[in-house]
């Protein structure tokens, strides 16, 4: 029973009990009354764009009622779907109407919430990706607006499909909200940072060689580069001059034998004849941007973890070894807790690091290949955490070597994260959140603590 739904049919079942006849063999009355709040019911499929919302209504025997294409999205397009609804209602006698619409973006937000105030309406959110398996059954050739609208009025009908429940908590909203745009910063540093060094090894390769890894990006160096951009240029400077520079924005990364190096290394490169003021000033606002984006990266991870600090799940997702701030913000804001899973598979399912499946007859089939369904950011930070799972915990140290190397080197390295992260959320995450139990490296340890709680 849909939450929404449930408040609405209760007065209209006792109202029915007692108009109902007596029982008759065969015949439970529970079947018969909700037979009855069927009949009673209106099902209406939503499918909603940027710019409009078409609607798809049927009864309870899946015969058609009507349907409405080309609604603005916007509050006169709300007034006109609401009366258009109500008519049909009016129209075949009935008394419910249960509207059902996909959680595909931010689309639905304004719609959704005018439905709140609309009298006898139940409203029900579903994932997308059931909305589009649904539809390669219903229609393989044909997609569109209402065939979408009439799949999730199917849906709705049949009862079957979990719905969505929005997140009511103001402060995991927030922290969900943060974490996600601390990831797209991260992107945009990243692609920031490939662009920086691709400029640089064009004109100035002498910094790549002389500072390999998180060298390159380190204030220190974007200082020197700032200064003495081209090979003359930190050739004229002098090891003095360059080793200057790297103690003063750092005292312990760099010392003498790289100003060395790198001074030995620029004596050797070529100047390339090109306007150098254009491409010091590319080179300076890439880096300067770098550095802004890092510092806006930051406020948001410590704003939304601020948020949740003080959570269980916070507290037992940070002894983890290897979880820090951005995974630990990315997996507690999305996923919330253990509560709302059935078990730890559907914890993983919905992460998408699990193999899709398909029936076909009596037989299962399973994919090769992961979902990818659910929040992006959970799954980045879950399969970015089971990176440093492997180097520190002896289980996934033997499950990694084990999967990498019946796989292609680069591709069994991936292959293994993602099975390390998928038995990781399924077996330890999921029950370290749902028994409040810590984190253990070894299994033994956890064996241990089990048989202590047994005993206690």
């Amino acid at each position: 029973m849909y939450r929404e739904l449930e408040p609405l049919r209760q007065p209209l079942s006792n109202e029915l009990r007692e108009r109902l006849p007596p029982p008759t063999a065969g015949v439970a009355e529970s079947q018969l009354l909700q037979t009855y709040l069927d009949r009673l019911t209106l099902y209406v499929g939503c499918d909603v764009a940027d710019r409009t919302f078409t609607l798809y209504a049927e009864a309870a025997g899946g015969e058609k009622v009507g349907h409405l294409e080309e609604v603005p999205n916007q509050p006169d397009g709300f007034e006109q779907a609401w009366h258009w609804l109500d008519k049909q209602r009016r129209r075949h006698q009935l008394r419910l109407i249960v509207l059902a619409m996909e959680t595909t973006g931010v689309f639905y937000w304004a719609w959704w919430d005018y439905l709140a105030d609309c009298p006898q309406l139940a409203r029900v959110l579903y994932n997308p990706r059931t909305t589009e398996h649904m539809t390669e059954m219903l229609s393989k050739k044909v997609r569109n607006e209402l065939v979408d609208a009439y799949a999730l009025a199917e849906q709705v009908r049949h009862g079957a499909t979990p719905e969505v429940v929005p997140v009511e908590d103001s402060d995991l909203l927030t922290a969900r909200f943060a974490s996600r745009a601390a990831r797209d910063l991260a992107g945009q540093i990243n692609r920031q940072k490939n662009q920086l060094r691709a400029l640089l090894r064009a004109y100035n390769p002498a910094l790549g060689m002389a500072f390999s890894g998180n060298k390159f990006h380190h204030p220190a160096a974007y200082a020197l580069a700032q200064a003495h951009l081209f090979p003359d240029e930190v050739v004229a400077a002098g090891v003095d001059r360059v080793l200057n520079i790297f103690l003063t924005h750092c005292h312990s990364a760099f010392d003498i034998r790289d100003a060395e190096r790198l001074v030995s290394l620029c004596r050797h490169l070529p100047n390339r004849a090109i306007g150098r003021e254009v491409i010091r000033q590319r080179a300076q606002h890439l880096m300067a941007d770098i550095q802004l984006a890092k510092q806006r990266q930051q406020a948001f991870l410590h704003t939304g973890f601020a948020l949740i600090a003080d959570r269980p799940e916070t507290q037992l997702l940070q002894a983890t070894k290897g979880a820090g701030i951005s995974n630990t913000l990315a997996l507690v804001s999305e996923l919330g807790g253990a509560g709302r899973f059935a078990d730890g598979e559907h914890m993983a399912s919905f992460l998408g690091i699990t193999t899709s499946k398909h029936i076909s007859g009596t037989t299962l089939h399973h994919s090769k290949h992961i979902t990818k369904q659910g929040p992006p950011n959970a799954r980045f930070a879950a399969v970015n955490l089971a990176g440093q799972l492997c180097r520190y915990v002896p289980k996934y140290q033997q499950m990694y070597r084990r999967i990498k190397g019946r796989k292609p080197p680069c591709k069994g390295h991936f292959v293994a994260l993602v099975a390390i992260a998928r038995d990781f959320v399924s077996n330890v995450l999921y029950d370290m959140w749902l028994n409040q139990r810590p984190f253990f490296l070894e299994v033994e340890d956890y064996r241990q603590y089990r048989r202590q709680q047994l005993n206690s």
